[in-house]
């Protein structure tokens, strides 16, 4: 568990970067800090690890006041990744991933079956990459040695600054998907920073949204896309809001609220999984791939026929009622 209490950060000449932020991430919870340019999400971030002081208030870590805690010690039982990645290019990929396993003392069978599990987890296989060099691989690849190095000693918590912020559209996506199924079987306390609403409201269980150094709104993604707390959230997310609350649900999702329409063997239906996003399948309707989707469980059964005005209807439903994720 991570607790603000009453934080602020004033620098020299009474620069006020944070302004009395309190807000609390429950163990388990991916919670995203977002907002424009400059308004302290970064400095809120690196104050969890001590990288910036407290000027006043406190950071609960674990029960633990991190004023109160050995800098260098806490950190190591913080997983850390920004965006640059920062792997040592001097280092092979494995050394890079066991830095702080090494530094912790664990024997070379343990570093060795931890880096193979991490690798096989980020999708790289490990006696592939073990003895290469972060310049030998592409800029998606070490991206994702850097999510390895920094759950290599099992943290409990995670602190990550826009670590796909420098990536091209589809490798972020991707990577995003990817990231979203580590945290299943993973389940870290993650505090992610982002400029992206789109990226906040796919992954985040909840939404920080500052101004100012200022909590703007602290809430799940549907409140803040259907219920923004004042002018500045509204004009934040934008007018798309409708859209962008696409990605909160899957096609699962509306099968529990809307009844279906028929399928029948002879209809013409391109198939879509039960865990689909709602906004690849208004994609995929919008851009003419179906006039209609026939919808399938895990097992292959067919459920039914999706069409847009059930879409429509179910997202007519949701803005009213707005479930908590």
């Amino acid at each position: 568990m991570i607790e603000f209490k009453n934080v602020s950060k004033v620098y020299n000449g009474g620069v006020k970067a944070i302004d009395n932020v309190n807000f609390k991430v429950e163990n388990g919870e991916f919670v995203i800090l977002i907002g424009p340019s400059g308004c302290g999400k970064t400095t809120l971030l690196r104050m969890v690890n001590q990288l910036e002081d407290i000027s006043e208030g406190d950071i609960i870590l674990n029960n633990t006041s991190v004023k109160q805690s050995n800098k260098i010690e806490m950190r190591r039982k913080i997983g850390y990744v920004i965006q640059s990645n920062g792997l040592f290019p001097n280092m092979t990929i494995e050394k890079n991933v066991m830095i702080v396993p090494d530094l912790l003392g664990w024997d070379r069978k343990k570093q060795q079956d931890r880096f193979n599990y991490l690798m096989e987890l980020i999708g790289l296989h490990p006696d592939e990459y073990r003895k290469r060099y972060p310049h030998e691989l592409s800029g998606g690849q070490q991206q994702r040695v850097g999510v390895a190095r920094a759950l290599a000693a099992d943290p409990p918590v995670m602190l990550m600054d826009e670590p796909f912020g420098a990536l091209d559209p589809i490798i972020r996506t991707k990577l995003q998907e990817e990231f979203l199924q580590i945290q299943k079987e993973v389940n870290k306390t993650i505090l992610f920073v982002s400029h992206d609403i789109d990226e906040a409201v796919k992954m985040g269980d909840k939404v920080a949204l500052l101004r100012g150094g200022k909590m703007m709104q602290y809430d799940y993604p549907s409140e803040i896309l259907h219920h923004p707390a004042n002018d500045f959230v509204s004009e934040f997310v934008g007018q798309d809001r409708v859209l962008k609350s696409t990605s909160l649900y899957s096609v699962k999702d509306l099968v529990d609220e809307v009844s279906l329409d028929s399928y029948h063997e002879a209809d013409s239906a391109q198939p879509v999984n039960e865990d689909t996003s709602l906004r690849i399948v208004i994609s995929k309707l919008l851009n003419q791939e179906a006039d209609q989707l026939v919808v399938e469980d895990k097992q292959g059964n067919k459920k039914g026929k999706l069409t847009l005005e059930l879409v429509e209807k179910f997202l007519h439903k949701e803005v009213k009622e707005t479930p908590n994720r």
